[in-house]
């Protein structure tokens, strides 16, 4: 017997999550002024400067829209099954989806001027699988046996899918032609030597000449990109801003001058325009200019392809009075990333390519060419040198350019077009860049190609390429899941069991660091000192509370003479062994020191520019959980019973516990702007316990009152890793906690005539140290230490109604509804609404109105006002409903075997049906949705004052501070057709 299943569906939509106040942006006639003329002549001062024209815009040049732009998405999604039934017990089941979805990102930030810039995001995913399963018929006994068969209506079910996602993003005139992105065009650079009037007679006679010292710009021309117009119209209008002014070659003697306009490119960047690698200028920091790329989700090229394996065996079966399950599952995800930004290639390009080339070759003048240019003074003037420190791109590039790798020709990067330049001119570790990469990348090599196999931890210290470059390869995210369980519902004297227990496994399958607070190994107090002096220190004066494990500090790295403390784990001591709460004590001359082994003979770390050690790093241990599920209950009466359960439940880290050692390398570097990962997470962990009653109150309805509590442990939270070696930086941790506790009550109507309903009300009390990974970060960046309080959690909704009703009529006999002229009018016809109340969720007052709209550069900073998430948002209030009805359809003959039938359901969908203003976020000086009360605040004015235009500013920040993300969604109505055959 063969069966099969097969859907498809097709979605266009233009913006899929539609805001309640649209979307703003300028009007098209003005962004066409702005396109034709970016940048306005105006006088500052005594002279005149280029400015952007869209700082002058004001509200009237601003018009509204009623869905956000190039937010749509379009998508395909396909799957099918086919079950084959091989004997009478045993099905064959194979099927699979696929999805692919191209969608646009919303970036607010692009909204006034950019939005044709959104990124496009293509994603692609298919899934497949091969299910075995087997059944073992109930074997009946004879006339008048009991227990015939002891085991009943057992199966057991095999199964292996794998599937695939994979994402792309690019720009789509671009795609992988890298240098395009950010051109703006070619720049020829034209310079001449400089030179200074110097004695050079070593005898006592006196003879001057004018010695060579370098080399200074004089011009440079421009040619605009024909692929970022956007771009390219702001350098060219600059250009035609200021007449050419004529260098003045008394420069090139010493003589000091001010640059013309065009003189080099550093004059050219300080007048508002733009070179190759460039972004304009933000809006004021409020809105991303006309041709700014800005993708907050990351580098704007990317790969990503997540691939996961996955077998599962469950079965079950009743024996006697027990019914048992049975199951045990294996997973194993291969999780690979790469990102790039292509506008740094350029500036990363213009720093690498003649760092050899620098200097002149002048430790001697009998190395300079000897001329006469002015009559009887000579001119000395030398050859660049050629240094020892040429990078990989500056040979690759010379290649490309038919150079020889060891000349001495100056290559003018922005002169050049984008087509001489590929991303295989760069080794790994110019893109990295000690930490302020231009790409990161994991599962793929650092020119965005998939490496096969695994990768050692230890090759991205070690491994090299063909050309002698450290390829830093580093393995794919590929952690290893293993569960079972066993499950048995049992009666015992009228009360039902469910009882079970899971065992899961987690492997992240990873390095992690053996200590959190030391890039190498550290001595401990146990272990055995090379220093005499220390070693005599700790014989003598080591406190008994200190163990053999704790970490030993001392007061310099270097030929150390004491132990001035001791850290055991995330606990420290000082010398004398009294604890501590801030390590900062500790600190000598040069900050923290830990006793590190091998410091004195060995201070470089294993990867150039990094203290970081390899054997700072041990395997992950696999976290172990076991979890334990027990429910009941008992009936009291006939019409009421108790029940009860008791579960814990685990959910594995996911973004933040990757091994991105790059990161960790050069930590030095970006310990102020980066928050690590942390590939030693755990599992969090939920402990969940329910009591209730259930009371029939009718023999359609019922009432269930239940209490429920839940400890929320090892929650993921950001931390300050305190006087770690060699920096304290910021990482995520197992260090939250939370609880949830509440009340619920739910009233059940089964269909009653024509109407279903389920009403309940839950009264909900959630306190934690943390409400998401992120809760605390505004204490880290203030350099609070790690304070752990309860508080109100973000999601902590106290109250909550919610109704759902259904009024449907039947069909033929069941039909009772109205009859016009012999038709059952709505025969098959229904409408669900589902309404819900909720009060309203925490948030924390500020005393301090701070600079909500800006980007990046925001003024103030928040003073908490009262506790942590002491204020509450307003109330909400929704209502969805649904009216649809069925339609059968008749194909063929209308009665026996070969007749068709299908049905087709209409339905229209109206989500917020009245449409209610629901607030979802507010300002936390002033509690409003859509003011910050920046404007307004005295101790800002002055700054407000200085801004280019006050007025154009002051209407473009009211424009930007309304943020539809702070209310709910509007009313929207869907009309739709589902047809099933």
């Amino acid at each position: 017997m063969l069966g099969f299943f097969l859907s498809g569906q097709y979605t266009n939509v233009v913006d899929n999550e539609p805001s309640y106040l649209g979307d703003v942006r300028v009007k098209s006639e003005v962004r066409d002024e702005l396109l034709a003329s970016p940048l306005q002549l105006r006088d500052v001062g005594d002279q005149q400067v280029a400015v952007y024209g869209s700082e002058y815009l004001r509200g009237d040049d601003l018009e509204e829209l009623k869905t956000r732009q190039n937010a749509g998405r379009v998508s395909y999604l396909a799957s099918g099954k086919i079950d084959i039934a091989t004997t009478q017990n045993v099905t064959l089941s194979l099927g699979g989806t696929v999805d692919y979805v191209d969608r646009q990102n919303f970036n607010r930030n692009n909204s006034l001027l950019n939005a044709s810039n959104n990124f496009r995001y293509k994603d692609f995913t298919w899934r497949g699988f091969l299910r075995f399963t087997q059944r073992f018929g109930n074997k009946s006994g004879q006339e008048g046996e009991e227990n015939a068969q002891l085991i009943k209506n057992a199966y057991y079910s095999l199964q292996f899918d794998y599937s695939r996602w994979t994402q792309k993003v690019e720009d789509e005139v671009h795609g992988d032609d890298l240098f395009k992105y950010g051109h703006v065009g070619k720049f020829t650079n034209y310079r001449a030597p400089t030179y200074e009037l110097q004695d050079i007679d070593t005898t006592s006679n006196t003879q001057f000449a004018f010695v060579h010292t370098g080399f200074r710009d004089t011009l440079v021309t421009f040619e605009p990109s024909e692929w970022n117009e956007d771009l390219a119209s702001i350098t060219q209008q600059y250009y035609q801003f200021f007449p050419y002014q004529p260098f003045n070659v008394a420069g090139l003697f010493g003589q000091e001058t001010d640059p013309g306009p065009y003189e080099n490119l550093n004059a050219i960047a300080q007048g508002n325009a733009l070179l190759n690698g460039d972004r304009p200028d933000r809006l004021y920091d409020l809105w991303n200019n006309i041709g700014y790329i800005d993708d907050p989700d990351g580098g704007e090229f990317r790969r990503r392809q997540t691939d996961q394996f996955r077998l599962t065996a469950i079965g079950s079966a009743d024996i006697g009075q027990h019914a048992l399950s049975v199951g045990v599952e294996y997973e194993q995800l291969t999780d690979r990333r790469y990102s790039l930004a292509p506008i740094g290639l350029w500036n990363r390009a213009f720093e690498l390519a003649n760092t050899h080339v620098s200097q002149l070759d002048n430790a001697s003048l009998s190395n300079a060419t000897l001329t006469y240019p002015f009559g009887t003074i000579p001119f000395y003037t030398f050859e660049r040198l050629l240094g020892p420190d040429q990078t990989y791109f500056s040979t690759q590039l010379r290649d490309a350019l038919g150079l020889d790798q060891n000349g001495l020709d100056f290559i003018d990067i922005h002169s050049l077009d984008p087509s001489v330049f590929s991303l295989d001119m760069f080794s790994a570790t110019e893109l990295i860049n000690d930490g302020n990469d231009i790409a990161t990348f994991a599962g793929y090599n650092h020119l965005g190609e998939k490496i096969t196999g695994r990768p050692a931890f230890a090759d991205f210290f070690d491994e090299r390429d063909d050309n002698g470059n450290y390829t830093r390869v580093q393995a794919p995210f590929a952690p290893i899941y293993m569960a079972g369980y066993l499950m048995d519902k049992f009666a015992f004297d009228d009360i039902i069991f469910n009882v079970g227990v899971r065992v899961d496994r987690f492997d992240a399958n990873q390095n992690t660091l053996k200590d959190k607070y030391l890039w190498r190994p550290a001595h401990t107090a146990g272990g055995e000192i090379p220093d005499s002096d220390i070693a005599a220190d700790l014989a003598e004066n080591r406190p008994e509370n200190i163990g053999d494990d704790y970490v030993l500090y001392v007061d310099r790295l270097n030929d150390p003479t004491r132990v001035v403390g001791y850290r055991d784990g995330d606990t420290w001591y000082n010398a004398q062994g009294e604890e501590i709460a801030d390590p900062r004590v500790l600190r000598g001359g040069e900050g923290i020191a830990p006793y590190l082994i091998s410091y004195d003979s060995d201070p470089e770390g294993d990867l150039q520019g990094s203290k970081l050690k390899k054997s700072a790093f041990e395997d992950y241990t696999p976290s172990v959980n076991i979890m334990p599920r027990v429910a009941f209950s008992f009936p009291i009466s006939d019409e009421a019973l108790f029940f009860a359960h008791y579960d814990i439940l685990t959910q594995r880290p996911t973004s933040a516990v990757r091994l991105l050692i790059s990161d960790m390398a050069f930590i030095e570097n970006t310990s102020s702007t980066v928050i690590l990962s942390n590939p030693s997470l755990k599992p969090s962990k939920t402990i969940d316990y329910e009591l209730g009653f259930q009371q029939v109150l009718s023999k359609s309805s019922s009432l269930k009152i239940a209490g429920f509590y839940r400890e929320l442990r090892d929650m993921i939270q950001v931390r300050n890793v305190q006087e770690a070696w060699p920096v304290s930086y910021r990482s995520y941790d197992n260090i939250d906690f939370g609880t949830v506790k509440g009340l619920s009550a739910t009233y059940d109507l089964r269909r009653t005539g024509n109407i279903w309903m389920r009403a309940s009300y839950t009264l909900q009390f959630a306190d934690g140290t943390g409400s998401d990974p992120n809760s605390t970060l505004s204490l880290i960046n203030s350099n609070q230490s790690n304070l752990r309080v309860l508080t109100p959690l973000n999601f902590d909704q106290r109250h909550k109604i919610q109704i759902t009703a259904d009024f449907r009529y039947g069909a033929g006999k069941d039909y009772n509804g109205p009859v016009v002229f012999g038709a059952n009018l709505l025969q098959r016809m229904g409408l669900n609404m589902v309404t819900i109340l909720g009060s309203g969720t925490p948030y924390s007052n500020s005393s301090q109105i701070v600079q909500e709209a800006a980007i990046d550069s925001k003024e103030g900073s928040y003073r908490l006002d009262g506790s942590l998430n002491g204020a509450r948002l307003p109330w909400q209030f929704t209502a969805d409903a649904q009216l649809d009805r069925d339609i059968t359809m008749n194909f063929g003959k209308k009665e026996g075997d070969k007749a068709k039938t299908a049905d087709l359901n209409i339905y229209l969908l109206v989500t917020n049906v009245f449409n209610t203003r629901n607030v979802t976020d507010v300002y936390r000086a002033t509690g409003s949705p859509d003011d910050d009360g920046y404007l307004a605040a005295a101790q800002y004015q002055n700054s407000i004052n200085l801004r280019t235009d006050v007025d154009s500013y002051r209407d473009l920040y009211n424009s930007k501070v309304v943020d539809p993300g702070n209310l709910g969604a509007p009313r929207t109505i869907r009309l739709g057709v589902r047809l099933s055959f």
